[in-house]
């Protein structure tokens, strides 16, 4: 690289810039040289920082600019870099009026941060995300910088905003309960051309449901509390995590009762599995 800087640096000092940069192609061309495009991903070395910009070694692809103006939207960004740091950029220009390669860092970041999140949802990963704003058609919350969307219907049950006639002003009024909470969700739809990023409280409730349901077994004897009563039996939340089903015909009633005339809501009751499947885990109260 260096050679070929001197040779151009002769070309231009002899027959003027024009000239040195079509030498500079030509012999850059004949080695082999690499060229990064606009919109490659670089990797250099925070070499200075100042108001006016901040200054990246890119190595053998020369020194690179960063403008104040990707600090605007967080001014904590720029405050963050130190000299020595090693940061992924995004090439902007080749060259700017400068001479200097103009590069972004929020772009890179936004790269890397949709990378990740794309692994997230392959993997089918559950974590927890804070509520930061909503609208009435559901909440919206942060991932890795990303501004990720829960519509209503996938929101779990206990949070679900049940309103007569729809409501709008009363649905609105629970939404806003939720702004700064944390919630467990999971990925459902990732899209980085489109900007969409779809998460689910319902999905990662399943998720970890199925996950919890793995560590039972047929025939063991567990605890929990009533959650729902239904026509065909109760859901009871069991202690050690997950929920279960009790079928009508796993409680211990007489002819003519009703599930609601044998058990209460929150009522704490013990039984024994009798079936357990990645979607379910079948309980009996009939262990006396």
């Amino acid at each position: 690289m260096e050679e070929i800087q001197s040779k151009a640096l002769e070309a231009e000092t002899s027959n003027g810039s024009l000239n040195a940069k079509k030498l500079m192609k030509e012999l850059i061309a004949k080695i082999g040289v690499f060229i990064p495009q606009k919109g490659a991903v670089l990797e250099g070395e925070v070499s200075s920082i100042s108001l006016s910009s901040v200054l990246i070694d890119l190595g053998p692809f020369g020194t690179g600019a960063v403008y104040p103006s990707e600090f605007y939207d967080d001014p904590q960004k720029q405050k963050a870099l130190e000299p020595g740091q090693i940061v992924k950029v995004v090439l902007l220009e080749l060259e700017n009026e400068e001479g200097l390669r103009e590069l972004s860092l929020k772009r890179a970041q936004m790269r890397s941060a949709w990378q990740e999140v794309k692994e997230m949802h392959e993997k089918g990963e559950v974590f927890n995300v804070t509520i930061s704003n909503l609208n009435k058609g559901g909440l919206i919350a942060q991932i890795l910088g990303l501004q990720a969307f829960m519509p209503l219907s996938q929101l779990a049950e206990e949070h679900y905003p049940k309103v007569e006639n729809g409501n709008v002003q009363e649905i609105m009024r629970i939404l806003q309960g939720y702004r700064n909470k944390d919630f467990r969700v999971r990925i459902i739809d990732v899209d980085e051309f489109q900007s969409k990023l779809i998460i689910s409280e319902k999905a990662a409730l399943e998720t970890e449901t199925k996950e919890k349901a793995r560590k039972y077994e047929v025939g063991e004897l567990v605890e929990g509390r009533v959650s729902e009563l239904t026509d065909f039996g109760v859901f009871v939340k069991l202690n050690e995590g997950g929920e279960a089903l009790v079928p009508k015909s796993e409680m211990e009633m007489t002819e003519g009762q009703e599930v609601k005339d044998v058990l209460k809501p929150d009522e704490i009751v013990k039984g024994k599995i009798i079936e357990v499947s990645p979607d379910k885990i079948v309980l009996s109260l009939k262990i006396s």
